[in-house]
């Protein structure tokens, strides 16, 4: 369903739909920071939105996999920890 639009965005819609200046986005672009204009809702031009996808197809490098695996190592270890705690007291 449609959302409501607050009173900003309902006259900029309007002003748009009568083909007045081009509405420009609240947003910045993800990529290159400028403004969206228009009906643009992912990045503000073809050469963005294909840098965008690109992006999120870059594997991970080996320093970011490193530490990410060293995070769930630390989690895993909290765990068994609170496990241990629980086993030894939780049975009283």
């Amino acid at each position: 369903m449609h959302e409501a639009l607050s009173d900003s965005e309902s006259e900029r819609a309007a002003v748009a739909a009568r083909g007045g200046a081009v509405v420009a986005s609240s947003r910045p672009c993800p990529v290159c920071g400028e403004p969206m204009t228009g009906r643009k809702t992912s990045a503000c031009s073809d050469r963005c939105r294909a840098a965008k996808s690109r992006r999120r197809r870059v594997p991970l490098s080996v320093d970011e996999a490193k530490a990410i695996r060293a995070s769930l190592t630390t989690a895993l270890e909290a765990v068994s920890d609170a496990k241990s705690t629980l086993e030894r007291y939780g049975n009283r």
